[in-house]
Parts: C-alpha cells; structure tokens; sequence
C-alpha cells in the first residue's frame, strides 16, 4: 500500500512497515505494526493511514529522544478531537463523531469503522450525516451518495448552511432509503431522533458513527 513517503528528510519506503494488525484495548481501537530496524510499535487508531502517520512521527523524534520513550509516547497519543473521536464504546454499542465532510475522507472512515465493528462484536454500522454547506454538496453529490453504500443504516440531517443559501438539492430525492431527521439527541449511551414521519427512534445497539463539520459533534455530545 505504500509507495515512497517524504516529509523533509524522513522518508518511508515500500515494505518499511509490516505486519499491521488491528487490535482492542479496553474497547478501543490500536493499530500495531513493525517498522524497519525499529522493532513493534502501536498507536492509536485503526487503518492504514493510521500506520504511516506514526512512522513518519517516530522515525521524526528518534533523532530528538531514545526510541523507548517514543514508543511510550506513542501509545499515550489519542488523537484530535472529531477524528474517529470515540464518544462511547462497550460490549454492546460504540458512538463516534468525525469531522468527515467530503466523500473521500468519509469513505476512509467507514472502512476504519467497519474494522473496529468487527473487533468489537458489533454486527450493525449506522452513519449520520450533516451535509456542510449546500455548494459542496452540490459538487460531491454522486461521491456523497457512493460513500455510504456499505452502511446498514444512513441519517440525514439538514445541511448546515454556513451562511450559504440553497441551491436546490432535494435530499429525500438523491438520498433515497436514507432517514431523514431535524436534529438528533444524546440521551445517556445512545441516540435518538424522530425522523420526518414523527416516528421516533433510538439508537442504543451496533456502531453509530457521525459526519460533518457543522453543530453535529454538539448534538453528538448532547452539548445541544
């Protein structure tokens, strides 16, 4: 999967890193591979890109500190908030928020998510979407409406505008099959909404993962 990576003078080739697994700590997702002449490292996070980041990060502080103490470092590290930010994870449901607002990066997502699903025993993966802006989705519309085919459920909220005015996408039209909700709500471990019909649900079981860069992540957090 990887070519040659530069970043200044750091550079990862072809079959530097091997062996990546994907592996759970306390319900949460780590990503541990081997790194050429390095030996094992693991990070948090699932997926590929997950793997190139922190070998870039590594071999970049090996020449400021002792390979053991960025070793710990690394497993220390969380991540950003909103990046495959985890909400809520055990047994029986995971809740994440991601800032994920083009078709690109949310596909990647769903793939990452996918995996840690199966980790974690979970058996559905329901994705909920704030469109950001109506001139992006507009744009990326077709890419939009590919990128969630491999989910068991998908929510659509409306698009949050950002001082943009409507363009005339119809998103009960495009996102056909989808749910379609005002607002969602946080309630304790789960989800819930009433979709445009005013049947209510909630969202308590299975992997719920949350996309956009609008007030999503506040619903998310029940911070609204």
């Amino acid at each position: 999967f990887l070519s040659t990576i530069k970043m200044d003078c750091i550079r990862l080739e072809k079959g530097d890193i091997t062996n990546m697994q994907m592996v759970l700590r306390n319900y949460e997702p780590y990503t541990s591979f081997h790194l050429k002449g390095l030996g094992k490292f693991e990070a948090w996070g699932m997926g590929e890109h997950i793997a190139i980041d922190a070998s870039l990060a590594i071999l970049a502080a090996n020449s400021m500190m002792g390979l053991e103490e960025v070793r710990e470092n690394l497993k220390k590290f969380k991540g950003i908030k909103k990046r495959f930010d985890i909400l809520v994870a055990n047994e029986k449901f995971a809740l994440i928020d991601d800032y994920g607002h083009h078709p690109t990066e949310i596909k990647a997502t769903l793939k990452s998510a996918k995996e840690y699903a199966r980790l974690l025993g979970l058996e559905s993966i329901t994705a909920i979407f704030q469109p950001h802006r109506y001139s992006r989705l507009m744009a990326n519309l077709d890419g939009f409406k590919e990128c969630f085919n491999d989910v068991d459920e998908l929510v659509v909220l409306p698009v949050y505008a950002a001082g943009e005015e409507p363009n005339g996408v119809d998103l009960k039209s495009e996102f056909k099959g989808a749910l379609f909700a005002d607002s969602i709500k946080r309630n304790g471990d789960s989800i819930e909404f009433f979709d445009n019909f005013g049947v209510k649900h909630s969202l308590a079981s299975g992997l719920v993962i949350g996309f956009g860069a609008g007030d999503i992540s506040y619903q998310l957090r029940g911070e609204r």
